[in-house]
């Protein structure tokens, strides 16, 4: 067996990196920007307010009474100067006269008559937003192996920019392996049967990190079946991520089937646990993966091996899962010959390892928001309010 970080650096070592093309910018979120991001104008645009209220010369800031010379209503025109003793009625957002110098909420003034009397102090620029109060002209929003997240896009649409050149992410072919899965929503389930989680775990996953499957297949646990499919593809994806028959059951061909297929072998069985009998190998440019068939260590492994693959591909500088320290919120029993990745909870500074463990169970993932990852070790009891690293599952 191998450690996590040497299974890690052979699959980085066999991953080559995608090319880069121009997407309309509402199509790319979860994707890597391939270029720098400058803004092309000031944001806010120009000088508007920031409340409902009255607009005002900073000269007549202490006046006792002002007219009301109109209305600025957002959208309208740019409003003109406003002269002494005067003030415009005002609605967020819209643009201030001008020689403003302050906009006093309504809320702090006495109307009546065409004229207000303001009733608190208020100091000039008091709730007037400047243009580029925000964002400059020609500063740098984005860099190239930045993902881009639904707030970015936000962004790149208030600035005008409707296209972005992005990395592409690879193709990837997920293959499921077992006679006892069946698929979701194929209706009754049969005798000893189960239903294709993995499938939905894997394609799901992928999704969040711009790479939807290219195809998905189901096979029997049978001898040759995995090359002959292989075989009839017209071209082979990136990545081909495999779950089950990995292991060393006499069913389990996988490993045997690649290798027939031309498939060379980076590495089996890595320390870990969940998922020590995890394969890569690699033909060509394409990437391979076999997974346990367990769930949760399919989980986990995507986590641990696919995803910093994609991240390479696609040129995205955060490669594996952001590291950070947290405090235990209860006694753990830790050591023994195989890293060990516990699911938990993350909340203000301290981690809660969570209930069902076990490599077949999912329910714990409703809550799992980082991995507890544990060094192999002699055993030992951590305790309440001990440091240990986590691994944060951030958004891909």
């Amino acid at each position: 067996m191998i450690s996590v970080k040497e299974a890690q650096q052979l699959i980085l070592n066999s991953v080559g990196k995608g090319s880069a093309a121009r997407a309309e910018t509402l199509d790319c979120a979860g994707r890597v920007l391939a270029e720098d991001i400058i803004s092309p104008e000031d944001f806010p645009r120009f000088r508007q307010s920031a409340m409902d209220g009255y607009a005002l010369r900073a000269e007549d800031l202490q006046a006792r009474l002002l007219k009301v010379s109109g209305n600025i209503f957002a959208g309208g025109r740019l409003a003109a100067s406003l002269k002494a003793g005067e003030c415009a009625y005002i609605t967020t957002g819209s643009p201030v006269p001008r020689n403003a110098g302050a906009v006093v909420p309504v809320e702090d003034v006495l109307a009546g008559a065409g004229v207000i009397q303001p009733r608190s102090k208020i100091k000039k620029g008091d709730n007037i937003r400047e243009a580029g109060d925000d964002i400059k002209k020609g500063a740098i929003l984005c860099r190239k192996g930045d993902l881009i997240t639904p707030q970015s896009i936000g962004i790149f649409g208030a600035l005008g920019i409707a296209r972005l050149k992005v990395f592409l992410s690879p193709s990837v072919g997920i293959i499921t392996t077992g006679a006892e899965v069946a698929a979701i929503g194929a209706g009754r389930l049969g005798k000893n049967k189960i239903r294709n989680s993995n499938l939905w775990s894997l394609a799901a996953l992928l999704k969040s990190c711009g790479a939807a499957p290219a195809f998905s297949k189901a096979l029997s646990d049978k001898e040759g079946l995995l090359p002959e499919f292989l075989g009839k593809l017209e071209k082979l994806p990136e990545i081909v991520i495999l779950t089950g028959g990995v292991s060393v059951g006499g069913h389990d061909y996988v490993k045997e089937d690649l290798e027939k297929f031309g498939v060379r072998k980076l590495f089996w069985k890595v320390a870990q646990k969940p998922g020590k009998p995890v394969y890569a190998g690699v033909k060509g440019r394409t990437l391979f993966f076999g997974l346990p068939g367990n769930p949760a260590a399919v989980i986990t492994c995507f986590y641990l091996y696919v995803l910093p693959a994609i991240n390479k591909y696609r040129h995205r500088r955060e490669i594996f899962l952001p590291e950070v320290s947290a405090r235990l919120v209860a006694p753990l029993k830790a050591g023994g010959s195989r890293a060990v990745f516990l699911r938990g909870r993350f909340k203000d500074g301290k981690v809660e390892p969570l209930w069902g463990q076990g490599s077949h169970m999912l329910s714990s993932f409703l809550k799992t928001d980082c991995f507890i990852e544990l060094e192999p070790s002699p055993p030992v009891v951590l305790k309440k309010g001990g440091n240990v690293k986590i691994l944060l599952l951030t958004a891909c």
